[in-house]
Formats: structure tokens, sequence, C-alpha cells
């Protein structure tokens, strides 16, 4: 037997799936009501952000380990953010144009810490799949 919130999350997407198609297929039709398009479309990415936030947060926090893993997820993404904060350069670039841009040392030190962990991620992605090739590799 289905639990009555899984029966209410079931009607909401039904509801928004059915205001979907007929928005999509209003605005096909016609050409007109993009802008209403567009902005039912930023409506159902931040709300599918927002449920897979709150869901994740819920699974997790339902079991003490989970819990204690989430803690230590956070806290290995503080320290990776940190460092590569202590390490960015709060200077300015110097390029043609710059002064349309209206940078201050803070954004451009943040654009820094952005561009550091971004490479950190990219990575450790090319490291996780390189050692994920060699172990199916061996392990055959």
């Amino acid at each position: 037997m289905k639990s009555v919130t899984s029966k209410i999350i079931a009607i909401v997407f039904g509801i928004m799936l059915a205001v979907s198609a007929v928005s999509g297929i209003t605005t096909f039709a016609t050409g007109e009501y993009i802008d209403w398009l567009l902005i039912w479309t930023y409506i159902l990415v931040f709300g599918a952000f927002f449920v897979i936030i709150v869901m994740s947060l819920i699974g997790m926090l339902s079991s003490k380990k989970s819990a204690l893993t989430l803690l230590g997820v956070l806290a290995l993404a503080a320290v990776i953010i940190f460092g590569a904060h202590s390490l960015a350069s709060d200077t300015l670039p110097t390029f043609f144009g710059i002064e349309d841009y209206n940078l201050t040392l803070t954004v451009a030190k943040w654009v820094d810490t952005s561009l550091y962990v971004t490479y950190l991620l990219f990575g450790t992605a090319i490291f996780g799949l390189a050692f994920t090739a060699v172990r199916a590799a061996v392990s055959k």
C-alpha cells in the first residue's frame, strides 16, 4: 500500500506534467507565451533542485552512519574551499576592457577560488576514471 506522502507527490507531479504539456503545446502551436514558458521552466528547475536537496538531507539524516558521512563530506568541502580561497590571488586581472566589468578585489578572489576548486574537482574526476579503468582491467 502506498503512503499518503507518495500519493500526494504523485498528484503534484501529475499536475506539473499537465501544466508543462499544455504550456509547451500552446507555445509551440501559437508561437506566443514564450516568456511564460521560460518562467515555468525556471520554476520546475528550482523546484526540482529544492526537492533533491530536501530529500537528500532527509535520506542522509535517517541514520547515524549517513549523518556522519554527510558531516564528513561537508567538512571535506569546507577544507577544499578554504584551501582554494587561501591560494587564490586577490589582485585584479589585467586585460583589455576590464573596466567594463566593475570587478572588485573580493570578486576577483572568489573567481580564483572557484577556478581552483573546479581544477581540483576536474583532476579528481580524471584520476577516478583512470583508477576505475585500471582496477577493472586488473580484476579481469
